[in-house]
């Protein structure tokens, strides 16, 4: 029973100070959020607006669509819909900051981005439309840049008809 004592009084404070190391290793994850803003009607021929909303939290930033590095990975929209075509989509101005792990200015965005086009739909289209849509980036904080991740994300919108006059 004294043996069982000393070792648990030896035991505990180890425990003790592997705990008090394990907290600091624990892995980061990044604070990356998206959605697809899309008008809830459209009319059949018509183009409407379509967003991409990236939210980039505080601490963190992705790689612009441009990075200035070849080995980075950059920001990219794909996007698709069940009736109509997409125009390109337009990605936002980059801002330049420096960071621990690199030598040079690099491109990023931060905060909140909007990355816009249009969806054009075909005068023949009915009824619910499917709008689905990939961001893929490279999340980064002060520190480093982590593997490339992606958000799938997805919106409906209903085409109807205009209303006589």
């Amino acid at each position: 029973m004294r043996s069982a004592r000393v070792l648990l009084g030896i035991a505990t404070p180890g425990l003790a100070l592997l705990a008090s190391f394990a907290a600091p290793l624990r892995a980061e994850t990044p604070d990356v959020r998206a959605r697809l803003i899309a008008p809830e009607n459209a009319v059949p021929g018509s183009s409407v607006p379509v967003a991409f909303e990236m939210t980039v939290g505080p601490g963190w930033h992705v790689n612009s669509h441009t990075p200035a590095e070849k080995f980075l990975i950059p920001t990219n929209i794909d996007v698709s819909a069940t009736a109509g075509k997409f125009s390109p989509v337009r990605y936002p101005p980059h801002v330049e900051r420096r960071f621990e792990f690199a030598d040079g200015v690099l491109r990023v965005y931060e905060g909140t981005v909007r990355f816009e086009t249009e969806l054009a739909l075909p005068a023949d289209a009915g009824g619910q439309v499917t709008l689905a849509g990939t961001v893929r980036f490279q999340a980064c904080n002060e520190r480093q840049c982590f593997p490339p991740s992606k958000i799938p994300v997805e919106a409906k919108l209903t085409a109807t008809p205009a209303s006589p006059r």
